[in-house]
């Protein structure tokens, strides 16, 4: 018997999907902003010259490639709980989301810095501009204009990569989707509107990454 689509049975859970797009918005757009600036504190640890706090931050960032985020979340959700810390899968996801993340993004904006020319340092330093000031308003203004391309491919592989928040229960996308094919038995009225969404969200964000950065070019 030949399979029949049904865009009865896709309007019928379309808020249900709807509901879980918000969700993976949500923990997109928070994941997104709390794993860059987590990225910009390990990146500052990996070029300091505080040696032992440059190898915490090296084996931070060698530990996350290392390790698949599906076991970092597991680890999170199950194994955190034996020291007594409960948290809600919601938080979970972003806190394993931006651990994970944060590392890839710590190695792109420690690139940035490393790339900014030595004069930059020394025309800071004439000004008697303390640590702090020289890097918020002359070395990583500059390292963020050369980067940016690179993070939002790694902001684009973190909403992708949120998918996986769906095996604790987290109702985002990926989860509505599989609940919607659990019901229906209909793969195909579940996972294409769900592909598509994915889609959405993620030209979304290239397009209007892509603006900001045109932006960026003209300061």
């Amino acid at each position: 018997m030949d399979y029949e689509f049904s865009f009865n049975v896709v309007l019928q859970f379309l808020p249900y999907l709807l509901v879980g797009l918000r969700n993976t918005v949500l923990i997109g757009l928070i994941g997104i902003l709390s794993a860059t600036t987590f990225g910009v504190i390990v990146a500052l640890a990996r070029v300091s010259r505080f040696r032992p706090l440059s190898l915490s931050a090296a084996g931070y960032v060698a530990f996350i490639r290392a390790t698949p985020l599906l076991v970092q979340i597991y680890f999170l959700f199950y194994g955190l709980p034996e020291f007594g810390i409960l948290l809600p899968p919601f938080v979970v996801a972003v806190l394993a989301l931006t651990l994970n993340s944060g590392a890839y993004a710590a190695e792109i904006i420690r690139a940035g810095i490393e790339s900014i020319h030595k004069t930059q340092y020394e025309a800071a330093d004439s000004l008697a501009m303390t640590y702090r000031q020289k890097m918020t308003y002359v070395i990583l203004p500059q390292a963020f204009r050369k980067i940016f391309p690179p993070l939002v491919g790694q902001a684009s592989y973190l909403v992708k990569d949120s998918a996986l928040v769906s095996v604790m229960g987290t109702l985002d996308l990926t989860k509505s989707a599989t609940t919607f094919q659990a019901i229906t038995f209909r793969p195909l009225e579940a996972f294409l509107p769900t592909m598509g969404l994915y889609l959405f969200i993620i030209l979304v964000l290239i397009y209007g990454s892509s603006f900001l950065d045109k932006r960026l070019r003209k300061w």
